[in-house]
């Protein structure tokens, strides 16, 4: 992962560190990056306002589509991280959830959109490239594993 600053913004470049392996995924996480790069652009121009609410519908929306999507995968190929994955999400969720309450009752919704910017940062940081990278590791080596089982 490349990660350039803004000034105190954050900006993720796609790159094979973060590259899980599995192209659903991916492309899912990229939706995801290219949604926060958007708000970290919006923040230094001092636009987060304006931008704040589409970002936390797209994360709210996001928890729901792109987990239940990886925890089916994750399952199906009996990652061994699966629980952890699992258990991660449940968090984030609770994160995002926090974020859209914190928006509907702040004065300073400015102050949600850089909280909301260093939450995905981080979450891309320390899940995507951990986390993440193993259920594609394990989705990438069950599928070989599959594919010389069918073979011999």
């Amino acid at each position: 992962m490349r990660i350039t600053l803004f000034s105190s913004m954050k900006y993720i470049e796609w790159t094979p560190a973060i590259r899980t392996g599995v192209s659903s995924i991916d492309v899912q996480h990229k939706a995801l990056i290219h949604a926060i790069n958007d708000l970290g652009k919006e923040l230094e121009e001092g636009r987060g306002e304006a931008c704040i609410k589409k970002t936390v519908s797209f994360l709210k929306y996001y928890t729901e589509w792109h987990f239940g999507q990886e925890e089916e995968c994750a399952a199906k190929h009996q990652c061994p991280i699966a629980e952890t994955n699992k258990q991660a999400h449940a968090k984030f969720i609770a994160m995002v959830d926090k974020l859209v309450s914190d928006l509907q009752n702040t004065d300073n919704p400015h102050a949600v959109a850089k909280e909301a910017h260093a939450l995905v940062c981080d979450w891309i940081e320390h899940h995507i490239m951990k986390i993440d990278k193993q259920v594609g590791d394990c989705v990438t080596n069950h599928s070989a594993h599959k594919a010389l089982s069918m073979s011999s």
